[in-house]
């Protein structure tokens, strides 16, 4: 099972639509806990996380919050969110299909906002934030020991597309 990590800095309107969607996930027994990095641990953050099953960890820096929720993380590996992107009905069906054979390697969805596979599969390129990001177990604890952001990791052409396009929620 998957571990969904959630950088919830944007609120928690936008947390709330984030865990929505993840409920399939669950159902579908492919993530087995989700984790919620939020700045700090405030009462409607608290709230939602308590109703959803999920943990909170409050943590001022991103970084350091991701650090914290993959450390001895069990699983196939960690799927990484920004709250206020929804993946839509077609992203577990495409991830039950292609962890199998993704081995080693991390892989990423389309932007929600458009930007496309070639603004982020150069050579170099980022995963942008308007994209679930998944990670297998070695990339999330090297990212995790350099505390790092994986959103501002570089990894290039390791990076296998997933053609699934989230949502982003404006609140």
């Amino acid at each position: 099972m998957l571990i969904a990590v959630i950088d919830s800095r944007t609120g928690p309107l936008a947390l709330a639509s984030t865990l929505g969607p993840l409920v399939r996930g669950v159902v579908e027994g492919m993530i087995g806990t989700a984790v919620i990095v939020s700045p700090e641990a405030d009462h409607d953050t608290v709230s939602i996380a308590d109703s959803s099953g999920c943990r909170v960890l409050a943590e001022p820096q991103w970084a350091d919050g991701f650090a914290r929720a993959v450390t001895n993380a069990p699983g196939l590996g960690i799927l990484v969110l920004e709250a206020g992107l929804m993946v839509g009905p077609d992203f577990w069906p495409l991830l039950a299909d292609t962890l199998p054979i993704l081995g080693n390697r991390p892989a990423a969805t389309l932007p929600a906002n458009g930007g496309g596979l070639l603004a982020r599969m150069g050579l170099g390129a980022r995963v942008s934030r308007e994209s679930a990001l998944l990670l297998p177990p070695s990339w999330a604890r090297k990212i995790s020991q350099a505390k790092e952001d994986p959103f501002r990791v570089r990894f290039g052409k390791e990076c296998v597309p997933l053609r699934s396009t989230p949502t982003r929620v404006r609140l």
